[in-house]
């Protein structure tokens, strides 16, 4: 890698900073007045400036320095002094942090020796070549059309023109977000078919702002993930969105009404990541959003012993008269009850409906459990009492029906009655929160089983 040109009027502490970035492997040329750094620049080819923000007072100075052809291709970092976890804009390092500086330092590309002619395509490995790399190379080449990414998380493509990002999808994900993470991806293959094919122009940032703003991204939400420590877990909103919240806060708190792991918020929110992350802290810190089990882990409905005996009582539980699997109830409010579905759907063996939600509170089938010989249907009934006249059309046949919310419903008391369906009371066994997680959700359907013959 070329070397590093440090620039601090502070002799001791250029000293103390340019010993501990050599440490860490780079090459350190120090200067103490923006008049020295002119000097040694001159033959030296530096990849980048590390500029105290103290220097930035000589605004003739640092206007010479940014102007110098010796620097001409060096990128320039200006080191502040800012509390931790502050905003820092993308030219900016935190004068404390050796391994952010470090890794934003290494993260600068090396220069690519070999530059495809004009109008030729090219391919190869992201292992050789990285994103930002072959982005500088296009910008260098005025190049326009397309460059593909294909990656183990998905495919991508960036859409160019004249040498400038106009474009960029991966997998779902479109514009600047796409970019920031195709500039994350290390591992793959590429490839870049020239042309001039009418692009949809939804990115007008230069190339180069967009890859200094991207790798500063990635640092952050490498960072925040880690202190984050969401591996493992998934999230759950416990609470709607407020009117005073910002714009990226609601739209997290309204992808998780759904139990997500942190993924595949990050992939559902059309913020950018960093954002959703930050919004994702302070939610967290507000008891907003709450850590379960992760969703993605699937559970067994009991232990192959008692497996058997549930599914003997599935099949003893088919209603005289009625066609079709056994059939279960569990009645809660409509949210709680697409929470649940979700976690029905971790239950091994389980199998979910391809349709979507219906719009309207009415009953819907949440899954189809296979026990063997026999199957289990689970049905969801919102308890919106406007629709309870629906509620006939499932309660007959029905084996049992658990209620976990602690209010009382006269009227669905009077249509279980009815019915001649027994009731479980599970308001205390499913807490708030608690129908996101598949092991709960697995005991409270076989407590229903068991309650359709008086257990």
């Amino acid at each position: 890698m070329r070397p590093i040109l440090l620039v601090e009027p502070d002799v001791d502490v250029l000293g103390t900073l340019a010993s501990r970035l050599r440490t860490r492997g780079l090459s350190v040329l120090i200067a103490d007045s923006i008049d020295s750094a002119l000097e040694r620049s001159g033959a030296l080819d530096p990849a980048a400036v590390l500029l105290s923000s103290t220097l930035l007072s000589d605004a003739e100075g640092f206007e010479r320095l940014k102007n110098a052809s010796a620097l001409a291709d060096a990128l320039f970092f200006i080191l502040v002094d800012k509390p931790v976890g502050a905003s820092l804009a993308p030219d900016e390092l935190p004068h404390h942090d050796i391994e952010l500086i470090a890794r934003r330092l290494y993260a600068i590309p090396s220069r690519v020796p070999v530059v495809p002619e004009e109008g030729g395509d090219f391919r190869g490995d992201l292992q050789q070549v990285s994103s930002v790399d072959l982005l500088q190379l296009l910008a260098m080449n005025r190049r326009s059309g397309t460059l593909t990414i294909n990656t183990q998380a998905g495919a991508g493509e960036v859409r160019i023109k004249s040498g400038e990002v106009v474009d960029a999808v991966f997998r779902r994900l479109e514009r600047e977000k796409a970019l920031y993470r195709l500039l994350g991806e290390t591992e793959g293959t590429f490839s870049f078919v020239g042309g001039s094919p009418q692009f949809l122009e939804r990115i007008r940032t230069p190339i180069n702002s967009l890859i200094m703003e991207g790798l500063r991204q990635l640092d952050e939400v490498a960072r925040l993930r880690a202190s984050l420590a969401l591996d493992g877990t998934a999230l759950l909103a416990i609470a709607p969105p407020g009117n005073d919240m910002s714009d990226t806060s609601a739209r997290v708190l309204e992808a998780l009404t759904t139990p997500r792991t942190l993924s595949e918020l990050l992939d559902e929110v059309t913020h950018h990541d960093l954002a959703v992350l930050q919004a994702l802290a302070i939610l967290l810190d507000q008891g907003l959003v709450r850590r379960i089990a992760s969703s993605a882990v699937r559970v067994e409905l009991a232990d192959p012993e008692r497996m058997s005996v549930l599914a003997a009582l599935a099949k003893r539980a088919m209603r005289s008269g009625y066609r079709g699997a056994a059939r279960v109830v569990i009645a809660a409010t409509a949210q709680r009850l697409v929470t649940l579905m979700h976690a029905t759907a971790r239950i091994a063996d389980a199998i979910v409906p391809t349709e979507t939600v219906p719009a309207a509170p009415v009953p819907y089938t949440l899954a189809t459990l296979r026990l063997g010989e026999a199957d289990l249907e689970v049905v969801g009934l919102p308890l919106v009492e406007a629709y309870a006249p629906l509620w006939g059309l499932v309660l007959p046949g029905a084996a049992a029906l658990a209620r976990i919310e602690l209010a009382a419903s006269e009227a669905l008391d009077t249509a279980c009655s009815v019915a001649a369906v027994p009731v479980l009371e599970a308001g205390s066994l499913l807490r708030e929160g608690d129908e996101a997680d598949p092991e709960q959700v697995a005991t409270l359907l076989r407590m229903l089983l068991e309650k359709a013959f008086g257990g």
